[in-house]
């Protein structure tokens, strides 16, 4: 009796459509991801300020986990780590991205030296960790802060899709 509840139990799953049958999803790797940065034509730049769109599109042919990506980092050029404050740091949410599909974080931070005193650095790298790796993208902007303390860097929470103006 055992033996044909679990064969009817088989018949039964393999009989679903391949949507309905629960796979796990693979965690998204490094090859697959592409970062990169949208500044919403201007729309995060004001006086002093900064910001762009940080934008994380998967390449890849099928559909990743993005469950094991970690907060973001800035580094330097030998990949050492930027010291900066994170204000609201969100790590990504536990969701599923799709083949070509994107999420999307917004990162603002004081560009101009208006502390005083005050001081300026430029990571060269920001870095997306995930469970296999990093994925990095060159970053170019100033970040300013008091002279004693990293800059505050803000980043908004994960969503998925396209960016919009800032």
């Amino acid at each position: 009796m055992k033996g044909k509840i679990a064969g009817l139990l088989a018949l039964v799953s393999w009989s679903l459509p391949p949507q309905a049958r629960a796979t796990p999803v693979p965690d998204c790797k490094v090859p697959q991801m592409v970062v990169s940065l949208d500044d919403g034509q201007g729309a995060f730049n004001g006086m002093m300020h900064g910001g762009t769109w940080l934008v994380v599109r998967n390449t890849g042919a099928r559909a990743c986990s993005v469950a094991g990506v970690g907060p973001l980092s800035f580094e330097d050029v030998h990949h050492h780590p930027v010291a900066v404050t994170w204000q609201q740091a969100v790590p990504a949410p536990a969701m599923v991205l799709p083949a070509g599909g994107q999420m999307k974080t917004a990162l603002r931070w004081v560009s101009g030296n208006v502390f005083d005193p005050g001081a300026c650095m430029t990571p060269a790298t920001l870095a997306l960790p995930l469970r296999h790796g990093r994925v990095r993208h060159a970053f170019a902007h100033a970040l300013c802060g008091p002279a004693r303390s990293p800059p505050a860097i803000e980043q908004q929470p994960w969503t998925m899709g396209p960016p919009e103006n800032g």
